[in-house]
């Protein structure tokens, strides 16, 4: 049965090892919307996590980022930034291209393992709706980052935009709204049953998987390289965290749906075929055996 699980395993990671390859090094993985560019590698990362727990979350996300990291050197997809941090230190651009990949297919292995012990349907309508209040106000930030973009310059914020951003006490009560009132729909949603548990634990997964990878790669991309002079004239003077909103917000949005919306329908069509299980699934399974006895 061990062995039987570990070839599996084995070949499950080959072919999503396959897949970040294609990704990495055809325009496949890149997915042009207007002036944004979206990257699908984060999908591997996210069904390597549903499907083989923390371990396997990080070796797909190590992997993810070896081949991130040579971009930098023009192989694959080129990255113009990834390029300019390995000029200034190749050592570091591995540790930022890298380590936050990994750290984020092992915690998303441990989100989905911890969401699929949640014994209580309302466990489940709550995590849920939290994610639907973390989606919206993303939805919210970017959209009121599309109104606030300066025309030629795609990482500046008009002056209005930027005290209404930084104006503490109102732009706090609105987020705040947003925030319940997206918590409010996405538990609504749920809990009058249009979705399984097995979609809404993979679909939590994947939305996991592409938020925690905007947030550390951004983090180790402004602790590393935050002092640098490429840097230094990409925030600008400005707020650390409209900064990186500015950067990759919308971007991350996007990403953010589709890795949900594809991790969601992969787990689900794995949960099907047996290739994973959930505890929450077999209980009720067994609960509905025990009822037509």
């Amino acid at each position: 049965m061990k062995k039987r699980f570990n070839t599996k395993s084995l070949v499950l990671l080959g072919l999503l090892t396959a897949l970040v390859v294609i990704f990495s090094t055809t325009p496949i993985g890149s997915i042009p919307i207007g002036p944004l560019v979206i990257t699908l590698n984060v999908i591997p990362v996210a069904i390597a996590a549903i499907a083989l727990g923390p371990i396997g979350g990080a070796v797909m996300g190590t992997i993810f980022g070896l081949f991130s990291f040579l971009q930098c050197f023009g192989i694959g997809v080129p990255s113009p930034m990834g390029e300019v941090l390995a000029n200034i230190n190749p050592v570091l651009a591995f540790v930022q291209r890298v380590v936050p990949r990994a750290l984020d297919g092992f915690l998303v292995g441990l989100i989905f393992k911890g969401i699929t012990r949640i014994k209580s349907l309302r466990g489940y309508y709550i995590v849920t709706g939290v994610i639907s209040a973390l989606f919206g106000l993303a939805l919210f930030m970017s959209a009121m980052m599309l109104v606030g973009y300066e025309k030629g310059n795609k990482y500046n914020m008009s002056a209005d935009m930027y005290d209404l951003m930084t104006s503490g006490g109102l732009i706090f009560y609105i987020c705040a709204f947003v925030t319940v009132l997206c918590f409010v729909i996405g538990y609504q949603i749920v809990s009058s049953k249009k979705l399984s548990r097995t979609q809404v634990a993979c679909s939590v997964t994947g939305f996991c998987t592409a938020l925690l990878n905007t947030i550390f790669f951004m983090t180790a991309l402004v602790l590393l390289f935050g002092n640098t002079e490429y840097m230094k004239e990409k925030i600008d003077g400005r707020n650390i965290l409209l900064f990186i909103v500015t950067f990759v917000g919308i971007n991350a949005l996007f990403e953010m749906v589709i890795t949900t919306i594809v991790s969601g329908a992969v787990g689900s069509a794995l949960a099907k075929a047996k290739l994973i299980s959930l505890p929450s699934d077999e209980s009720d399974s067994k609960k509905s055996k025990k009822n037509k006895k």
